[in-house]
């Protein structure tokens, strides 16, 4: 009974880490669609991946160019160049 329980943990932890997968590549795909070229402080990458998939949770359906639009509004405030 133990075992099963932790397999299905083990199933749910897998299943959650590849969802967040997927939010970091949809992230980056935008980051690098838009924002090439654009310098930003190494330590502000988290904060582009944070504002990306704020975006993602707020609207599950958003496309591609709306997401490019959002880290791109995101990056805008944070530019070095």
């Amino acid at each position: 009974m133990i075992l099963g329980t932790k397999a299905k943990a083990d199933k749910s932890a897998r299943a959650a880490k590849m969802a967040e997968n997927k939010a970091n590549k949809r992230v980056e795909a935008a980051y690098y669609a838009r924002c090439r070229g654009i310098t930003i402080d190494v330590m502000d990458i988290g904060k582009v991946f944070d504002a990306g998939k704020k975006a993602l949770a707020a609207d599950s359906t958003i496309t591609d160019e709306a997401l490019a639009d959002a880290v791109f509004a995101f990056v805008q405030t944070i530019r070095k160049n």
